[in-house]
């Protein structure tokens, strides 16, 4: 028996809209008032969702976190290697820069999702911890990959590159938990005030990935 539906969408559809809005809340919530201080009757009432409904749709709020940065940080990887060639003539350098102003202009595309996936999902709970490094090791397996394809055709010196990839992404880390807490009166609406950030964080990688004359 085919599944009924509602005011012309399906179950399914119906599901979706409800995770969809759970979702632009907790961005919105977790992102002002911070993942601790805000209640699952918090998310519920700002998203016409009921609490049964959240329960079935998406268990708890580290749940819903982690959904979250889940799709941030795909998008954000999505990006960045959209930004890659595959015929080997753009130098890694500038291939990594593009890759990391990519993947941070989707996860650090406005203060409140750079508050998310920077600082509200920081010490969560061990399994949120332990998911956080394999996040983070799938971007130092895309980032350290072009540094050794570099390496391997003599553009860059042979070396341990995740160590430096490690580097340069803790030091996005501290940018954007930094950006995201901080707010001046005459911030532009757009949030490109982190563009500074981020030409810093180029301005690190060419230095680490660059050989030193000497």
């Amino acid at each position: 028996m085919p599944d009924r539906k509602y005011a012309g969408r399906s179950p399914q559809q119906r599901s979706s809209e409800r995770i969809a809005r759970l979702m632009d809340t907790a961005v919105t919530l977790f992102g002002t008032h911070g993942y601790a201080a805000t209640t699952i009757g918090m998310l519920c009432s700002e998203s016409n969702v009921s609490t049964r409904h959240f329960y079935r749709e998406v268990g708890s709020r580290s749940e819903l976190l982690k959904r979250i940065v889940t799709t941030l940080n795909q998008d954000g990887e999505r990006a960045a290697r959209e930004t890659l060639t595959d015929d080997g003539r753009q130098p890694a350098v500038a291939s990594i820069e593009a890759a990391i102003r990519a993947y941070l202009g989707v996860t650090c595309s406005t203060r409140m999702s750079a508050r998310v996936c920077y600082v509200e999902v920081v010490g969560v709970s061990t399994d949120i911890e332990l998911w956080r490094m394999n996040q983070r090791d799938i971007i130092v397996e895309m980032f350290g990959s072009l540094a050794h394809a570099a390496a391997a055709r003599g553009e860059l010196p042979d070396r341990n590159y995740r160590l430096v990839v490690l580097a340069i992404i803790g030091a996005a880390n501290i940018f954007a938990q930094e950006w995201a807490l901080t707010h001046r009166p005459d911030d532009e609406p757009t949030d490109d005030t982190f563009t500074p950030y981020v030409d810093t964080l180029v301005e690190l990688v060419t230095a680490a990935l660059t050989p030193q004359r000497r």
